[in-house]
């Protein structure tokens, strides 16, 4: 089916007819509202296309003028951008994003660049996964991504109840069959949280690579790029080269970002993981120098000693 589908879709790029083909007949940039609660962007610059899909947490904000978090690397690595923004969380099911995906689809656009990254994080991630299929052997880089929120299907999921009265299944659902149609997919999730590793599970396919980074939560997004290592890991999904390898280096960020440490331990400690808080403790006082790190190691230590359990002693390195 999905070949089938492509075919069609390159026969029409194919068409001859030299209107639909001339590219200067296509603006260098536009900019409007779909809806009210959906924008979308298009800045032509270089070879290389990033479609993105950002939802403003602000209810009241100014579509129109917000800055999304991709703008700044796309000027920079002097990518073509075409954005999507919505007013909350919704999933861009609308259906004027389906349409415009529709004509997409009977259009030139996304034919006339080298490479083509749908990017996304959580319900941009569903729309990233989505919204590909219209560009197929293209690639896709979603975070912590919802698969589907239609009840009957993913009823253990009941994070997001604005999204019950919304179609998931009727236009362009990220099935394993669809998303075989792109290039390369990576899908990162924590896989402590139930609900996302959930979902990625849902989305894997012939072309998919799951990404998992434990103990970052659901706003796996803001905390990539709180390590500083978000544009990097985009940069590397738009020229195909992100693997585990480059990710997990990437990643070792992680053991010196605060935000990071803070909630590792605060896990730790919720979880009732008194030993292994212990040593976590340990070796962030010692590795990083903060005090504060070293007394609550101390405080663990005691409690520890008072209920008979020893902490192992840390090995010296040679």
């Amino acid at each position: 089916m999905v070949k089938a589908l492509i075919q069609d879709l390159s026969d029409d790029w194919d068409d001859d007819d030299p209107d639909e083909a001339d590219d200067e007949s296509l603006p260098d940039s536009f900019a409007y509202a779909l809806n009210p609660d959906h924008h979308i962007r298009f800045q032509r610059r270089g070879p290389h296309l990033l479609v993105a899909f950002e939802a403003a947490p602000e209810p009241e904000a100014e579509l129109e003028t917000r800055e999304l978090r991709l703008d700044a690397l796309a000027r920079e690595q002097d990518w073509s951008v075409l954005t999507f923004q919505s007013r909350g969380n919704t999933w861009f099911r609308a259906p004027e994003v389906v349409s415009y995906f529709d004509a997409m689809v009977d259009g030139t656009l996304l034919d006339q660049f080298e490479d083509v990254l749908f990017y996304g994080a959580g319900s941009g991630g569903h729309a990233a996964l989505s919204y590909a299929l219209a560009a197929p052997f293209s690639r896709v880089l979603a975070l912590a991504p919802q698969a589907t929120l239609d009840p009957q299907v993913a009823p253990w999921d009941t994070r997001f109840p604005e999204a019950h009265d919304i179609d998931f299944a009727d236009r362009y659902p990220p099935t394993p069959e669809n998303l075989s149609a792109s290039e390369e997919v990576w899908v990162i999730f924590d896989p402590r949280q139930p609900e996302d590793a959930r979902h990625a599970g849902m989305l894997r396919s012939s072309v998919t690579e799951d990404l998992r980074c434990r103990h970052m939560g659901h706003q796996i997004e803001e905390t990539l790029a709180s390590f500083g290592i978000l544009d990097d890991i985009v940069s590397e999904a738009m020229a195909g080269t992100l693997d585990p390898q480059t990710f997990y280096t990437a990643l070792r960020a992680r053991r010196d970002n605060p935000g990071y440490l803070r909630g590792l331990v605060g896990r730790l400690e919720r979880d009732e993981r008194r030993l292994l808080e212990a040593l976590v403790l340990r070796n962030i006082g010692i590795r990083t120098g903060r005090k504060r790190f070293l007394r609550r190691f101390e405080t663990v230590r005691a409690e520890l000693e008072a209920a008979g359990i020893r902490i192992p002693e840390r090995r010296t390195p040679r």
